[in-house]
């Protein structure tokens, strides 16, 4: 499923994910990693990091809150949940190849992952650059990189559009990742 925006409107943006939240999902994320999975079959994804999942719904449902304000720009994706988050680490040489974050059907509610975003944790790491595509593969430049920066720390994005985590080379990169769900809109 492809999302398709108006003119006027933007398939990203950056915005600031407070020192609260990021406290508040920490507080409440299981505590043992575990290793990522791909739910892809093409085998041409790669991706080698540790995860964990913040599933309170109440933590969630505040996260949901937070971001569909700052998802103003997107309310006629109809915004009206979110999936559990998700934290990330990225030790040296793991990484989370070109892939997309939408699924090809609905879940059974009818809802579709419209919006994902990813809150970058740290700094204090080489390498594990994040890239969003924005032009296609055979453009130049295809994408544009983002990294955690003075008062923005987040980057929220269609979640239609291809994006990856290069590989780090020295350090941890850690982050939290969420995914904004709606109806599909016919």
């Amino acid at each position: 499923m492809t999302i398709v925006s108006p003119e006027s409107q933007r398939n990203w943006w950056e915005t600031n994910f407070s020192d609260d939240l990021i406290n508040l999902v920490l507080s409440n994320r299981e505590i043992k990693l575990k290793e990522s999975i791909i739910n892809e079959d093409s085998g041409l994804t790669t991706r080698n990091s540790k995860i964990s999942w913040i599933k309170d719904n109440k933590v969630c449902q505040k996260v949901f809150s937070e971001m569909k304000t700052k998802a103003s720009d997107f309310s006629w994706l109809h915004l009206d949940n979110i999936e559990s988050l998700q934290y990330s680490e990225y030790g040296n040489n793991q990484e989370y190849g070109w892939h997309r974050d939408c699924n090809n059907i609905p879940y059974p509610d009818g809802r579709v992952r419209k919006i994902s975003f990813s809150v970058f944790l740290n700094s204090d790491y080489e390498g594990g650059e994040f890239d969003l595509e924005l032009y296609g593969p055979n453009q130049t430049p295809r994408y544009i990189e983002l990294n955690k920066k003075k008062n923005v720390n987040c980057i929220m994005f269609h979640s239609d559009m291809w994006h990856r985590v290069r590989p780090v080379t020295s350090g941890v990169k850690k982050s939290i990742v969420g995914w904004m769900l709606g109806p599909v809109i016919k």
